[in-house]
């Protein structure tokens, strides 16, 4: 029922719901795609009649659409001296998530009630752990439940150019690192593509020791070049890198400035950090090194997603140099 050009001209009102059909002709012609003005109102009239638009507000039909992740959270706080101050952070996430299309105080059993909408399981468990992790002191209990949307507020979905697009960047980075011959070459421009393509303030990576009782910075780019400084060696057990490793699984946070898993708050306010990524590379079923990113900028749950995807290939793609034993720190 709904094809590419659909999606993309459902993408675009999702964003801007105010959009003539002129614009998006001209926009759907800048992607490659041949069509006239009165094409696309004959789109826009057609996708009317099969209720794909419900509403110029840009209400899409998430049936329709596409099969979306509905999940419906329920919490009970902890409360103690900083809790005011803690649920005034949680209230300004949950308005900056668009994924989050429903939050309210409750009483009784439970003080907080939120719907995530997510495109994939993945996305979700992604960012169920980062916002249990950052809002660890202040609650008590948390109870997920599978939900059926029956009405939905707007909200926008990723449309399939920003995918291709993202997916592209992944592409030109592995592609990018076939010309090199040897590991170490490999990650230096791994750690810099990543800084220019996923807009990084600087990327590392570092890698499990022999004993696996640290990690070691091996490669760094972007404003942090230095391998040699306070988090050359991180303990496998550290706030962040160390669990990371440990259980094969990323972390993730857009908070830096108040997530309890960054070291120095003071520094990542003075640097207008945002964004935390951290990715495992894994061999034969271990965790051999680690992939991590900050950013000036917050990143989407789909950009988490696709740099989780990248991690995963860049195992597969490095595999054959996992072996050198003459890199791997002692």
């Amino acid at each position: 029922m709904v094809d590419e050009v659909d999606r993309i001209i459902l993408s675009q009102l999702g964003k801007n719901a105010r959009m003539s059909s002129q614009e998006l002709q001209r926009m759907l012609e800048d992607l490659g795609h041949t069509i006239t003005d009165r094409g696309v109102r004959h789109r826009l009239q057609r996708l009317e009649k099969n209720n794909v638009i419900l509403g110029y507000s840009a209400v899409l039909n998430p049936n329709i659409v596409s099969e979306k992740i509905n999940r419906t959270l329920l919490m009970k706080f902890k409360y103690g001296k900083n809790s005011q101050e803690k649920i005034k952070q949680l209230i300004d996430y949950i308005n900056e998530s668009s994924f989050c299309t429903y939050s309210s105080r409750l009483t009784g059993d439970f003080d907080w009630i939120c719907n995530f909408i997510f495109d994939s399981i993945e996305q979700y468990d992604l960012e169920t752990n980062n916002f249990l992790n950052r809002f660890s002191t202040l609650i008590a209990d948390f109870r997920p439940y599978e939900s059926k949307m029956i009405k939905s507020s707007p909200y926008t979905i990723y449309g399939e150019q920003d995918m291709k697009e993202k997916k592209l960047r992944i592409y030109e980075i592995l592609k990018s690192i076939q010309k090199y011959d040897t590991l170490n070459e490999r990650l230096q421009e791994i750690v810099e593509c990543l800084v220019k393509y996923f807009d990084a303030a600087f990327a590392r990576v570092w890698f499990v020791d022999k004993k696996r009782e640290n990690l070691i910075l091996k490669f760094s780019a972007g404003i942090y070049t230095q391998i040699n400084g306070e988090f050359s060696k991180v303990p496998m057990n550290s706030l962040k890198i160390g669990p990371c490793a440990k259980k094969k699984k990323p972390v993730v946070t857009n908070d830096v400035v108040n997530d309890p898993r960054i070291k120095h708050h003071e520094w990542a306010k003075k640097e207008k950090l945002k964004s935390f990524a951290a990715y495992p590379l894994i061999y034969k079923g271990n965790s051999v090194a680690v992939l991590a990113i900050f950013s000036k900028k917050k990143l989407s749950h789909l950009d988490f997603e696709l740099l989780g995807v990248f991690s995963e290939q860049l195992s597969k793609e490095l595999a054959g140099f996992f072996e050198a034993k003459n890199f791997l720190s002692e």
